[in-house]
């Protein structure tokens, strides 16, 4: 009996143990995702569909857009952040065009990105599949609910093979038939964002023509 009852004494220890090293499992907080770090570049191909349903007609221009991680500063807020140079050209054979400034930094808790002066919260930390959180939440655009689907999965994109990507889904409509829009963004480790689809087509039944657009970025190349 007393052999018995320091058994189930060990085996309620050994649970209890077990127990609490789980409670204190943390998500990777994961940084490098955002790719901040000075002299980085990523070269993006890009698909640019139109669709214009009063003159039926669909139009597609491909071209590149390179981001460089320019120089760090200090912002309004006395924080740290990143200015990053965007350069456009029509094909690979081409000069490359100056066409934005942009800037991103990272805070204890999130990744923001300044896109044509409406600031964006791209990623929040600690990075965890299921998580989501407001996007818009330091701009006017309105409550728009991000959520991480993938976390740390190996993928392939564009040319590269890539270990550790993620991906945030920013707006995927139910509606596929009258009015489908998806708005999606996927980052590496010590990368940045390697694909971003924008997605918003709109009819007013099922046989008339799609008015919108369908861009999409893929990750064509990088370095530092």
């Amino acid at each position: 009996m007393r052999k018995s009852v320091l058994l189930l004494l060990s085996s309620i220890l050994i649970l209890f143990s077990c127990s609490k090293e789980e409670e204190i499992i943390v998500p990777e907080i994961a940084y490098d995702y955002a790719g901040l770090v000075v002299g980085k570049f990523v070269i993006y191909d890009v698909d640019s569909i139109t669709h214009d349903d009063f003159n039926s007609t669909i139009d597609t221009v491909s071209y590149q857009i390179r981001e460089v991680v320019d120089s760090k500063f200090t912002d309004l807020e006395g924080e740290e952040a990143f200015k990053i140079i965007r350069y456009r050209r029509d094909s690979d054979t081409l000069n490359w065009n100056l066409i934005d400034v942009w800037n991103s930094k990272i805070t204890a808790t999130n990744f923001q990105k300044t896109e044509e002066n409406i600031k964006y919260v791209k990623l929040i930390f600690p990075v965890k599949e299921d998580g989501t959180w407001d996007g818009n939440s330091m701009n006017n655009g309105g409550e728009v609910t991000y959520e991480f689907t993938i976390v740390d999965q190996a993928e392939t994109i564009g040319p590269n093979s890539l270990e550790s990507v993620l991906t945030v889904v920013q707006f995927d409509s139910p509606d596929k038939l009258i009015h489908p829009q998806l708005f999606e963004e996927k980052y590496a480790r010590g990368i940045g964002m390697v694909y971003k689809k924008s997605l918003d087509l709109i009819r007013g039944n099922l046989s008339a023509p799609f008015n919108g657009y369908d861009v999409t970025m893929t990750l064509s190349s990088y370095g530092n």
